[in-house]
């Protein structure tokens, strides 16, 4: 949400942006209408990320996407839906800055061995109980996840907007480098693996095939690159410790 900082109460200025409720109360703060909704939160402490109190006994008035009011005192909102907050506290919706969206809620050997559109479904209910775990944002920091953003960004599935990475890339043998032990010696020209073809990962080795493969990957939507420079605890080959 974008704070327009005309808060009544000084010591409320600041507030957060993209609030959320705890999980027991509402999902749906984020969805996306033709029309801004009004929603009005009663009954709640306000920690605003910022100052070391909460705004104790306050009401928050929401429209579309952006923080009206935080008062504490009451606020009236005609044709708003009223959600009693409970004495519950409303915080800032966190934010993951390392998440994989398509690989959070899926075992290792099933994700290697499983259809991509079964991928698809179960990261859509992840992304559902991430928002109501209160992360409103994500970055997505390696997966074919752009189908999963597209869907979360029409309002078609609940979720935290997603700022993603696409397929990572990876040196051969590296953390991104799930080939069977015994796929070498790599065939020049060889076609791309399943993992490659549904943007799990690129392999890449030298400077133009990295070139190439970050390009490729901003162009399908990526916002930032992830690079595979080190060993990782899901590797095959190579240790955690080990850098590239």
């Amino acid at each position: 949400m974008t704070d327009q900082r005309n808060l009544r109460t000084p010591q409320v200025r600041g507030v957060a942006l993209s609030m959320a409720l705890l999980a027991s109360l509402t999902g749906t703060l984020l969805a996306q209408d033709a029309q801004p909704r009004r929603i009005l939160f009663i009954n709640v402490h306000v920690f605003d990320g910022k100052s070391e109190r909460r705004i104790e006994n306050a009401n928050v008035l929401v429209e579309g996407n952006v923080i009206k009011q935080v008062l504490t005192e009451e606020i009236a909102a005609t044709n708003a839906t009223v959600i009693d907050g409970g004495g519950r506290t409303l915080m800032p919706g966190l934010i993951d800055n390392h998440w994989h969206s398509m690989f959070a809620a899926i075992p290792q050997d099933k994700l290697l061995n499983s259809d991509i559109g079964y991928i698809n479904l179960v990261a859509s209910q992840q992304s559902r109980e991430t928002l109501l775990r209160g992360f409103t944002s994500v970055r997505d920091v390696g997966g074919p996840v752009f189908g999963l953003k597209q869907a979360i960004d029409e309002g078609l599935i609940d979720g935290p907007r997603i700022y993603p990475s696409g397929a990572y890339i990876s040196q051969t043998s590296g953390h991104g480098d799930f080939r069977g032990k015994n796929d070498v010696p790599a065939q020049q020209g060889r076609p791309l693996t399943y993992l490659e073809r549904i943007g799990v990962t690129l392999v890449a080795d030298g400077k133009p095939e990295v070139i190439k493969r970050t390009r490729e990957v901003l162009r399908m939507g990526s916002t930032q690159i992830k690079v595979m420079a080190g060993g990782g605890v899901s590797s095959f080959y190579d240790p955690v410790d080990v850098s590239q």
